[in-house]
């Protein structure tokens, strides 16, 4: 596969050459594959009387996740009161590469989701909707962050996401022990787009090999716009919850706008605690609110404001203690809350001269995370478990952000486009992590504690200034990283078929920290003897680096395009910070790791423009990937590089509008293969060989949905809508420790729309994992829990009701 890749990029880059070497930059060539094609696409006459012609909308699907154009007009128009109007698929414009285009005109493999359609869905966040892109994989135990796997490539617990997450432009992710998720509520989202392979041309160390990018809807101008939702859940097994949100655009005067955002979210619990003789333990509350806003006081300038706040409870964990689909634990005696909450703040003032735009954008983004862990289990005893381990984290982290960016507009040329521009980055984060011994108090007064912690330096590390027994504590304070980068790209076109881009970001990173290392499983005999009874690593880290791109995009006519890329992507490295104990024995720093990406794809449009047919093939090298080992007590851990990597696959996605009016099929699938390169030992003595397959890399994915629509009466519409997902099983850890996924899904929905209606009423029935499937989303993760594991929700029924205004 790497060898079939490697040649076609070849073959592509020949074909620049051989194609560019004859242009002249005042008197282009004819193509010289227009007479090739000239039998094969015949010449298509103008419409009557000079009137281009009409598209009708296409019924809606579930999600949009193949955009395309328009077809041309008909070659024999009839006489305008015989003419049909044409049907077609529509096209979801995208920002992906920093300016509007259509993902079918771009060399990269784009996903588009519609926001308005994922409303009607009822989808709530990335579990909903990620399972609908091909070579996409999700996992989440409701304690750590979400952990995005795209075309075999995720991070190993607690490093670094190799996905990033983006509000607009804004980057999200922490380089250094991620906590807390970006995952909005869909309302009010323009749309959804899922970007796979490297994306360190544009957006740097924050997305080593894709991004996940939320859009909000921008406010509108002489428009007051009002719309709200209501939605119940109700859970098999399970309790029930309600989830309601409303949103307002008003119109200041002729040239600003403001649009509010609001909604407020129970998610219901499904899993028991036995051990506690609790039901329906992990219920999630959350609520959130976006401000934007938008003045223009001229065509020139533009100023734009966001501002974003969500918090997060989980009550309790959903982790069960069995793999036979029994949604019940009953080795927790204590509950293991989370709590997160996250603000984001952007300034944006953009000015337009006559051939190109210049775009500041300012931001900050800080977070929070506090979690009470229950550990008793570990060791795995018997039932049944008493209170004893407890792991108390407290994370915070601050990003301010810089971005300067200078735009090539439709006036510079029809020939040329082009973008660059600086960035500036600088994120400090705090984190403290006890592991309790037990959770009985100590009867010691809080100011003798409080001054023993001041005289005596890593006492805290033994006993908590509340008076609790503390086997270990790693205090990170500060961990600083910087980013700065220059980067720029352009693309030219010859003879209006060929497309060549190159894209170029020099960067470099640093990362400072200190980190403070105490307690009984921290410190030595010897270090106690000489009073030391607490160890510091503190280091500083400085890499830089260059993330080329190059992509080349042919198209032999409006229905058959093919295009090639290479990529290089990046992920941050930095000093060690997690709990270290007396058997870890961990290297100072763990570096970056690098992935070049190989890319070929072919898109296709059949029929008028009611068949797409899309198939890329890929192949990725991944350098020293990070990863998280433990060491022999279980309850330290440390970063390391560990070998190498491969990825190589093929995905396709089919989207059919068929004869039945209001009738849409579309398929999408997925094969991925990523396994190791290189041979490493990791810290337990655990031979590791080329060939094992990486974490979370499910060999097999697919997606089909059927989508119907049809006029009931007036303007009132009806829909049903049946979407039928699978994905293979997957390894948990590199140890194999586990197995996760495995499972198929079928949801099922209603619909019923207003149209022109008051209020423009619209009602939703669905029922979610229809099948109730006991998928297994995460496994175990340390050997010391090996009960652990996370199920899929089960069957779930959700109805929605939604008015715009």
């Amino acid at each position: 596969m790497k060898e079939i890749v490697r040649r076609a990029l070849a073959m592509a880059l020949a074909l620049v050459l051989l194609v560019a070497l004859p242009a002249h930059a005042q008197d282009e060539p004819a193509d010289p594959l227009d007479a090739l094609l000239a039998t094969s696409e015949p010449e298509q006459p103008a419409p009557e009387n000079g009137t281009p012609a009409q598209t009708e909308p296409a019924p809606p699907a579930p999600l949009e996740t193949i955009p395309v154009q328009s077809e041309a007009a008909p070659p024999e128009p009839p006489k305008p009161e015989q003419r049909k109007v044409p049907r077609g698929l529509e096209e979801i414009i995208v920002t992906a590469t920093k300016r509007e285009a259509n993902p079918r005109d771009l060399p990269a493999s784009i996903t588009a989701l519609s926001g308005e359609q994922m409303e009607s869905q009822g989808y709530q966040g990335q579990e909903d909707f990620l399972k609908l892109v091909p070579g996409v994989t999700f996992s989440n135990d409701t304690i750590n962050a979400n952990r995005v796997t795209i075309r075999g490539i995720g991070a190993d617990l607690n490093t670094s996401n190799t996905t990033g997450v983006f509000l607009g432009d804004v980057p999200f992710e922490d380089p250094t022990l991620p906590r807390v998720t970006l995952d909005p509520n869909p309302f009010d989202l323009a749309r959804i787009e899922v970007l796979k392979g490297p994306q360190g041309t544009l957006f740097g160390g924050s997305a080593l090999n894709g991004a996940v990018r939320y859009v909000p809807q921008d406010p509108r101008l002489d428009t007051w716009e009002e719309k709200a939702f209501v939605q119940m859940e109700s859970v098999k097994e399970g309790d029930a919850g309600l989830i309601y949100g409303a949103a307002v655009n008003v119109p200041l005067g002729q040239t600003a706008a403001l649009r509010l955002m609001a909604f407020d979210r129970r998610s219901p619990g499904w899993v028991d605690d036995t051990s506690r003789d609790l039901n329906d333990v992990n219920e999630v509350k959350q609520k959130g609110a976006r401000l934007m806003g938008l003045w223009q006081p001229s065509e020139a300038w533009k100023i734009s404001t966001l501002a974003v706040i969500q918090k997060t409870d989980v009550a309790d964990s959903s982790i069960t203690d069995n793999t036979v689909g029994r949604l019940s634990r009953s080795n927790t005696p204590q509950p293991s809350p989370v709590r997160t909450r996250y603000d984001l703040e952007s300034l944006g003032i953009q000015y337009s001269f006559d051939t190109f735009d210049v775009q500041s954008q300012t931001s900050r983004a800080a977070k929070t995370f506090d979690a009470s862990i229950d550990a008793s289990r570990i060791g795995n005893p018997p039932d049944p478990t008493p209170p004893s381990v407890t792991i108390i984290n407290d994370n915070e982290s601050e990003a301010l952000m810089q971005e300067l960016r200078f735009t090539s507009n439709d006036s510079f040329s029809e020939r040329w486009s082009w973008l660059g521009g600086a960035f500036f980055r600088r994120i400090h984060t705090e984190d403290i992590t006890d592991i309790l011994g037990s959770n009985q108090m100590l009867p010691i007064p809080a100011p003798v504690l409080a001054g023993a912690a001041g005289v005596i330096p890593g006492f805290g590390g033994f006993i908590t200034e509340d008076g609790r027994i503390n086997t270990a504590r790693g205090a990170a304070d500060p961990i600083d990283v910087d980013e700065a980068a220059l980067f720029g790209e352009a693309t030219v076109t010859f003879w209006k078929s060929l497309d060549v881009t190159l894209g170029l970001r020099v960067f470099q990173t640093v990362s400072d920290s200190v980190v403070r290392f105490s307690g009984a499983l921290v410190t030595s005999p010897d270090n106690v003897t000489t009073g030391q009874i607490e160890k510091v690593s503190a280091g500083k880290l400085k890499e830089r680096g260059v993330n080329p791109k190059l992509a080349v995009k042919y198209e032999f006519n409006d229905n058959l395009s093919v295009y090639s890329s290479v990529a290089r992507g990046f992920r941050f490295g930095g000093a060690q910070v997690l709990v270290g104990t007396l058997t870890s024995e961990a290297p100072a720093f763990y570096q970056s790791d690098v992935i070049w990406s190989y890319e070929l794809g072919v898109r296709t449009q059949w029929m008028d423009n009611t068949l797409t047919a899309d198939v890329t093939a890929f192949y990725l090298d991944w350098n020293k990937p990070q990863l998280q080992q433990a060491d022999a007590s279980g309850l330290g851990a440390f970063f390391d590089n560990v070998g190498g990597a491969r990825g190589q696959g093929l995905e396709m996605a089919v989207r059919y509008l068929t004869p039945l009016p209001g009738l849409t099929v579309s398929l999408s699938g997925a094969y991925v293969d990523t396994v190791t390169t290189t041979p490493f030992t990791t810290s337990s003595g655990v031979e590791t060989q080329p060939g094992t397959r990486w974490p979370l890399a499910a060999r097999w994915q697919s997606s089909t949905t059927l989508a119907y629509q049809r006029q009931l009466f007036g303007s009132w519409q009806g829909g049903a809508t049946l979407l039928y997902s699978t994905i293979s099983s997957a390894p948990n850890t590199l140890s194999y420790l586990d197995t996760v996924f495995g499972y198929e899904t079928l949801d099922a929905t209603l619909s019923l729309s207003g149209g022109e209606s008051r209020g423009r009423p619209e009602l939703t029935l669905s029922l979610a994992n229809l099948t109730d499937t006991r998928g297994i989303i995460s496994g175990v993760n340390n050997p010391q829990f090996a009960k652990d594991h996370n199920y899929i929700r089960p069957r779930t029924l959700v109805a929605r009701i939604g008015f715009t205004f």
